[in-house]
């Protein structure tokens, strides 16, 4: 298997660990300098400051899901397209939002992350599926 195959499949299992809800999984495949190009600042704490982020998502939408759409690599690089969707806690509507993620993998660990996801939205029946 060449090294795009064995990446493309790294990241499916990645967003595996994420929809088993396994914290310490998705925070394991991440390099300690991961590089969030997200997140602002110095970038000092991108690994701690997103596994932040998911837990406090996690919370939120305790049945959190990724659906895998696409998945595309080249060399050290993966692309996702993906939905993301689960019910809110508090109000319990159904939330959804979308959208790409590109991972560099360095020595078989996420090194740096780009992101474009549209903002967190209530999910309306009859509504297409991004």
């Amino acid at each position: 298997m060449d090294q795009a195959s064995i990446n493309k499949e790294f990241v499916k299992r990645h967003f595996e660990a994420v929809n088993g809800r396994d914290v310490q999984t998705v925070v394991g495949n991440m390099r300690s300098d991961l590089y969030d190009h997200e997140l602002e600042g110095d970038h000092t704490n991108d690994l701690q400051e997103g596994a932040q982020r998911l837990q406090v998502l996690m919370k939120q939408i305790p049945g959190l899901t990724v659906d895998v759409r696409d998945v595309i690599a080249d060399g050290d690089k993966v692309v996702v397209r993906a939905v993301w969707f689960g019910t809110d806690a508090v109000s319990q509507r159904k939330l959804e939002f979308h959208g790409f993620v590109q991972w560099r993998i360095v020595e078989g660990k996420l090194a740096e992350r780009w992101a474009t996801v549209t903002p967190i939205a209530e999910f309306r029946e009859g509504m297409k599926v991004w």
